[in-house]
């Protein structure tokens, strides 16, 4: 997949979504769409656009138990409403082809 996008509070937080009765990390495949979807839910608001990349995951795979941690899930970015349920499901593979973005150990150098 090309360059993807998350919600990042000022803290560090990343902006999940429980849908469906799992959290959900939701992503999105634009700047463009991040800022559609932020202006259109109010709850956004406090969330800045944050390019997801290795290092990210590497901080939400360290400071998330493997119970907790969420699945990614994909925002259309064909939705006129900005409904934060109207995506899909992607696997980190998909995200990071090849293992490319895969956390890795504290040992491991990237």
């Amino acid at each position: 997949m090309n360059e993807l996008f998350v919600m990042r509070r000022a803290n560090g937080n990343l902006f999940t979504e429980e849908i469906d009765r799992k959290l959900r990390l939701p992503v999105w495949s634009s700047e463009e769409a991040v800022l559609r979807y932020k202006e259109r839910n109010p709850e956004l608001g406090v969330f800045l656009p944050q390019r997801l990349n290795r290092a990210l995951l590497k901080n939400l795979a360290v400071s998330t138990p493997t119970e907790a941690m969420p699945e990614f899930f994909l925002l259309s970015d064909e939705d006129p409403d900005a409904d934060l349920e109207d995506g899909r499901s992607v696997s980190l593979e998909e995200i990071f082809p090849e293992g490319e973005g895969a956390p890795q150990s504290a040992g491991a150098q990237a």
